[in-house]
């Protein structure tokens, strides 16, 4: 029997990876998309832990229910992939 000894990124990553691509997820996006049943948590860990401007509205779904969306400025993520702003130290840019 062969062990994988391949790390998976943490949740905090997961998240940071997916609010790279513009997203702006919901706390059940974040559970679908990266197993994380305390996306809130994550979100309050990268803004106070990592310093990461993550940028949050209310929105009702059709549902009626009201959560939070959340998203990272494009100048943020411009700043980051061109080099300008330095990117939380468990970033690695792929």
């Amino acid at each position: 029997m062969t062990k994988n000894t391949a790390k998976q990124p943490s949740q905090i990553q997961q998240i940071f990876e997916l609010l790279m691509t513009g997203a702006e997820p919901t706390p059940l996006d974040i559970f679908t998309q990266c197993d994380c049943m305390s996306a809130n948590q994550r979100f309050s860990d990268l803004c106070l832990k990592y310093n990461v401007p993550v940028k949050s509205e209310s929105v009702i779904l059709p549902n009626g229910k009201r959560v939070n969306k959340h998203w990272l400025e494009p100048f943020y993520i411009d700043g980051i992939q061109a080099g300008t702003i330095t990117p939380p130290s468990f970033y690695t840019g792929e």
